[in-house]
């Protein structure tokens, strides 16, 4: 074989390796693309409550939390804006009815915060509310 045959082949082999990879690319590239436009970002709202300051069962001490609610509804948003005084005096409810003991550690506060979302889902029957954050959560 003459150098100029070897040289041919090699640059034939290496124009097919570059277009296979080049397909390769491309497919992963069109598929990631795919799936990235299926994924939908999801707009959520949120209501903070003002400070909150409830007694504790059998006990001397007081609780001061503030408390936001988050919401994937707009109408939902605004129902729970409008009836802010319906969710205090559940949340007022349910704390009074927790002693100390119920309310100790991070156990009890994600107890505490369950049982404040389903009071309110229950209340508002929607699935709409998605979760109940505690912003500040002080036992005195």
């Amino acid at each position: 074989m003459s150098s100029r045959n070897i040289i041919l082949i090699v640059i034939l082999v290496l124009v097919i390796i570059l277009a296979i990879v080049g397909v390769v690319l491309g497919f992963i590239f069109y598929r990631n693309r795919g799936l990235q436009s299926e994924v939908k970002l999801v707009d959520t709202y949120s209501l903070t409550l003002d400070d909150m300051y409830c007694n504790i069962k059998d006990s001397k001490r007081i609780m001061k939390v503030k408390i936001t609610i988050e919401t994937n509804d707009k109408k939902t948003l605004e129902l729970l804006e409008e009836k802010q005084f319906l969710i205090r005096d559940d949340i007022n409810k349910i704390v009074r009815n927790k002693t100390e003991e119920d309310l100790e550690g991070s156990q009890g506060q994600m107890k505490l915060q369950k049982e404040i979302y389903d009071s309110l889902v229950k209340i508002f029957n929607t699935n709409t509310i998605t979760n109940v954050y505690f912003n500040d959560l002080i036992i005195q």
